[in-house]
């Protein structure tokens, strides 16, 4: 059965990535999609871009600011501690997205392992980037390892167990090979119910929308 992840929390509704979008998609999704980022002082969070801009009422490079300054934005970011406290108190899956390029390169990855060893999480986690050497510098962490694509390309088996296509994409032959290959699809960013469906009944894994409830109530 496809499973419905919410795109960095139920973000057609509440602002992405905030506490609100992800505790007001505990009851419409299966899990959570985040992206992170470290600030100046190392702290790991929950953010999409590289600078505040798009999504709050500041602006500069988030790799150039510390945690208590970007704290302060509206809407509120959290930090990665945060956002698995909710996922994990839920149950609820969880994609976990390191951005790059940046400038803290492998750190990034090195924070995120030395958090998950803290937490020591029992939820299913799947940890993705577009950068292959970002996938490879995960491939001992605990779960599922996905490569993000913005075109058609063979992934091999030992590389990734899931290839993420954008949706557009995705035809039923590439699901079959995939699959053939045994490795999982998972889709993003499906928001519109009957590209939903086609996906879902050509077998796609799991599909990540910003509004998973929309999608859910669809299949």
């Amino acid at each position: 059965m496809t499973r419905v992840i919410a795109h960095r929390g139920y973000s057609a509704k509440y602002p992405e990535m905030s506490r609100e979008a992800y505790v007001n998609a505990i009851p419409v999704s299966d899990g959570f999609e985040c992206d992170l980022h470290l600030t100046s002082d190392l702290k790991l969070f929950c953010w999409h871009d590289d600078t505040m801009d798009r999504t709050s009422n500041m602006s500069g490079d988030v790799h150039e600011m510390t945690w208590e300054t970007i704290s302060k934005a509206t809407p509120q970011p959290i930090l990665f501690k945060e956002f698995m406290d909710i996922a994990m108190g839920a149950g609820k899956d969880v994609l976990i997205e390191t951005k790059h390029p940046q400038k803290f390169k492998g750190l990034l990855e090195k924070r995120l392992k030395a958090e998950l060893d803290q937490l020591n999480p029992k939820i299913d986690m799947s940890f993705m980037s577009f950068d292959p050497r970002a996938v490879w510098r995960m491939r001992n962490f605990p779960g599922r390892k996905v490569q993000l694509l913005e075109k058609k390309v063979y992934v091999p088996k030992f590389f990734a167990d899931v290839v993420a296509p954008y949706w557009k994409l995705v035809t039923k032959e590439w699901v079959d090979q995939v699959h053939a290959r045994g490795q999982e699809m998972y889709v993003w960013t499906v928001n519109d119910p009957e590209v939903a469906k086609r996906l879902a009944g050509w077998g796609v894994d799991t599909l990540i929308s910003d509004n998973p409830e929309l999608i859910a109530n669809s299949l």
